[in-house]
């Protein structure tokens, strides 16, 4: 397949194999093992705090169940953030989210200072 392209004067022909495949983005394996590592341990201190605030209601108790499940939310949301940008960057997104586009946009302005 060709591609007329004209601009500067002159005309030009593109093929579709000279134009630059699209960036794929991946995640790599070490990392998505060690966030999913961490979920699977976050989740176990929140079932291990749930268990002790069902015998006895402590700080304590309280303090384990609180962490595990802000750790288990950060992690989840860590690996839906990666999952997110890798089916954009493969053009193969269903549904837009706000608060991923605006940590996108965040560390892309972080990167370029």
């Amino acid at each position: 397949m060709t591609i007329k392209k004209s601009g500067g004067g002159e005309d030009c022909e593109m093929h579709s194999h000279d134009a630059a495949p699209p960036r794929v983005v991946k995640v790599k394996f070490a990392y998505k093992l060690v966030v999913f590592t961490g979920a699977v341990i976050a989740l176990s201190w929140f079932f291990e705090g749930w268990r002790q605030v069902n015998q006895a209601p402590t700080a304590a108790s309280v303090g384990v169940l609180v962490l595990g499940t802000v750790t288990t939310l950060l992690f989840v949301g860590i690996h839906a953030y990666w999952i997110y940008f890798e089916e954009k960057s493969k053009g193969t997104l269903r549904k837009r989210i706000a608060l991923f586009e605006g940590i996108s946009e965040y560390l892309a302005k972080r990167r370029s200072n």
